[in-house]
């Protein structure tokens, strides 16, 4: 992670901050306006790698999520998403440690009162996903229909 734009205090420990978007992004998965039909299965994987929820937090060792449209070697690569902290965040441990260290703070994990509305749970935003298969099956159908 690059260093915050913020003045967040160095960690303890010497560790700079941790970059994150300050809200989420305009195609941000999480907000409940967002085109779901957007994300491939390989998507939805790598937000289930990075899932807890209460009482199953995901373990330190879990990848967190950096925005999808950060871009490594960009201006502003890899920061983490604005809406999965606010959702996740606090169910992630090494989300909750960066906290802890003064690395992150904790204002990260909370949606702002002028956020778009977020799903409350990965669960919730799967089941708001279009049916892939269906879309699949109508494609194929399609294609040997020309």
């Amino acid at each position: 992670m690059t260093r915050g734009t913020e003045p967040d205090p160095a960690s303890p420990d010497g560790g700079p901050p941790l970059d994150y978007r300050r809200r989420p992004c305009t195609e941000c998965p999480w907000r409940r306006d967002a085109d779901l039909g957007k994300f491939t299965d390989s998507d939805f994987a790598k937000l289930e790698a990075t899932n807890g929820i209460p009482g199953t937090e995901a373990p330190p060792s879990a990848a967190a999520m950096s925005c999808h449209l950060d871009q490594p070697d960009t201006a502003h690569p890899l920061r983490l998403c604005a809406g999965w902290l606010a959702v996740i965040g606090y169910h992630h441990l090494a989300i909750r440690l960066h906290v802890i260290a003064n690395r992150l703070p904790p204002a990260a994990l909370t949606a702002d009162a002028d956020w778009p509305a977020l799903y409350d749970d990965l669960a919730e935003m799967k089941r708001h996903r279009p049916n892939r298969s269906q879309d699949l099956s109508t494609m194929r159908s399609s294609a040997s229909q020309a």
